[in-house]
């Protein structure tokens, strides 16, 4: 079973894992999107959004990260994993990040990287959504 968590609150120890164990590249594009969402919760609109997001996001997705699981070799890690997905203004889905990256992180990337969710405050607008499984 798949539980989604739509509570965007980066913790400054989550940041801090970042940059000590991702590449240059990453960390810097983690950090900066990580840091778009926070300033995307401290809004009204934000909040509003983040609140409908957590609904529609599995409402949308569920069954394909359902597939995703289900199609995981034995022994796979099924940790919890964080995604940062990039909206444009319509809510079509620009960028995934995954962190960790893990098999299912991947697939999971993989899945929603054609996505497309309800229209955002704003274009180039950040979400994060926490993953975690059951097992």
């Amino acid at each position: 079973m798949l539980k989604f968590s739509s509570s965007f609150v980066m913790p400054l120890l989550v940041l801090a894992v970042f940059a000590s164990v991702c590449l240059a590249t990453d960390k810097k594009q983690l950090s900066d999107a990580a840091a778009a969402v926070d300033a995307n919760l401290k809004t009204f609109a934000g909040k509003q959004y983040d609140d409908a997001m957590g609904k529609e996001f599995s409402a949308k997705y569920l069954s394909s990260l359902k597939q995703c699981k289900q199609s995981m070799p034995s022994g796979a890690s099924l940790d919890p994993f964080d995604m940062f997905l990039k909206l444009d203004a319509e809510g079509k889905v620009l960028q995934v990040l995954v962190y960790p990256e893990t098999a299912l992180a991947v697939c999971a990337r993989t899945a929603l990287q054609d996505g497309k969710l309800s229209p955002p405050p704003h274009g180039d607008y950040w979400i994060n959504i926490r993953m975690q499984t059951k097992r």
